[in-house]
Order: structure tokens, then C-alpha cells, then sequence
């Protein structure tokens, strides 16, 4: 029987771990091997931040990076919320995400690597009751990354839209998104996230995030997917 219970004379193997740091669509779950037409059931493996490879008919989610939840895991890092180890035996930290700092209705979490040196921060910027609430990751040495539902760049062919086009989008968009505030079951919004022109990522809710650009550093991404974008951030170890 394999880990995600389906009974079979010739399970398959465990799925490999690959390298973290160029990590370029990725998820965070515990599902190695998804259902699909020749896996009636999910094979399962540990909390872990999981890369998306292969065709879909045959796609694998390998683990790059593990979620740190035991007493142990949170013993290593004091005052995080959420830790990320290189080994599923959770024995080398490779980063922590601190408890948020408070300014005004915004959260900050910052991001330090396994020797405590500041890698970034992501922040979480609150939103009112007509516009849902944004984000931004400052990375040193890079521009700062801007996350929202709207495309960064709206073009029409050959120019930018106009100032009254861009404000009728934008309030348009801004309707939409109370109504589907409204709904019980809603589908995750897709963020845009740009540096000035440049697409550095795009998001599907926390779900599905696909790193663009070779200069982010990895760790700021997972950052974000371990927070969620849902109406109220993960706690993580912070809310236990």
C-alpha cells in the first residue's frame, strides 16, 4: 500500500528531492503524486514545499524544501511563525519566517536564513472595504516587488491605457472582488507581482506560485505561500 493508501503490486517510488534555490512552479502540500486517471487516490509524503514537474498526465509535485512543525522544528528558530529545513529529517534550517511586526493595519514578516541574516521581508498590505489587500516583498538589492489582482502593465496594442480607462478597470475590479468576497466557496485570486515592468511572479491564491525571474530569492516566495493569501494570514507556530 502506498503513502496515499491505494493498494498496488507495484507502488511507486518516492518522489526525489530537487534543489530549492531555482525553484520555478511550486506548491506547498503533502501530495507527492496527484489523482488522476491512473491514480484513483493521491500519494502522499511530507509537509513540504513541492515543485511541479512533468506532463500533466504524469506530473509529480518533488519536494524542495520541508515545513517545520514539530516542538523541535520551533525550538530552532525562536519568535518564528513558520521554518523551512533542507532535509525531511528537519535537521538543517534553511529559513525562518518571524512573527509579524504591526505597522498600522499592515504586517511585516521578515525572512532570515539559517545564520539569522535578513534574506528580505514580505508585507502584507491591508486593504479597505471596496479594494482586497496587496503585497509587497523587499529583497536587498532589487527592486521592490508589488503583488496585486491587477496586471501590472495594461496595454491596449501599441500603448498604455488612459488614466480614465485605468480608473474604470480598477473599479470595476474592485466591484468584482466584493462580490466574490460575498460567495462561501470563492476561487483563489491570481496576484501579478512586478518589479516597475519587469513580471517577477504570478500566484494563484497561496496555492500554485510560478517564479518568473531568476534573481528573487526563492526563500521570499515560500515566505508568502506559508502566509496564504486568504482573507486572514496562517499563523503558523506564532498561533499555537
Amino acid at each position: 500500500m502506498t503513502r496515499g493508501g491505494t493498494n498496488s503490486p507495484n507502488p511507486d517510488p518516492p518522489v526525489e528531492q530537487v534543489g530549492w534555490a531555482d525553484a520555478d512552479r511550486f506548491v506547498v502540500g503533502w501530495v507527492e503524486r496527484p489523482r488522476g486517471n491512473r491514480r484513483p487516490q493521491a500519494v502522499l509524503g511530507a509537509h513540504a514545499v513541492r515543485v511541479l514537474r512533468g506532463p500533466l498526465a504524469e506530473r509529480v509535485h518533488a519536494p524542495c524544501a520541508y515545513v517545520g512543525e514539530s516542538e523541535d522544528a520551533r525550538r530552532a528558530a525562536p519568535g518564528a511563525a513558520f521554518t523551512l529545513f533542507e532535509d525531511p529529517g528537519l535537521q538543517h534550517l534553511l529559513c525562518t519566517v518571524m512573527a509579524p511586526d504591526t505597522d498600522g493595519r499592515d504586517l511585516l514578516y521578515a525572512v532570515r536564513d539559517a545564520s539569522g541574516e535578513l534574506v528580505g521581508t514580505v508585507r502584507r498590505v491591508a486593504g479597505g472595504p471596496l479594494s482586497p489587500h496587496t503585497w509587497r516583498i523587499d529583497q536587498p538589492g532589487h527592486p521592490e516587488v508589488t503583488g496585486t489582482g491587477k496586471l501590472g502593465s495594461l496595454k491596449s496594442p501599441g500603448k498604455k491605457l488612459g488614466a480614465s480607462t485605468g480608473l474604470a478597470v480598477d473599479l470595476v475590479t474592485r466591484a468584482l472582488t466584493a462580490q466574490d468576497g460575498a460567495k462561501k466557496q470563492k476561487k483563489p485570486r491570481t496576484l501579478h507581482w512586478y518589479a516597475g515592468e519587469e513580471k517577477v511572479m504570478e500566484s494563484e491564491g497561496s496555492d500554485t506560485v510560478s517564479v518568473r525571474t531568476d534573481w528573487l530569492d526563492r526563500r521570499l516566495a515560500f515566505a508568502f505561500a506559508l502566509i496564504g493569501d486568504g482573507p486572514k494570514p496562517a499563523k503558523g507556530a506564532a498561533g499555537s
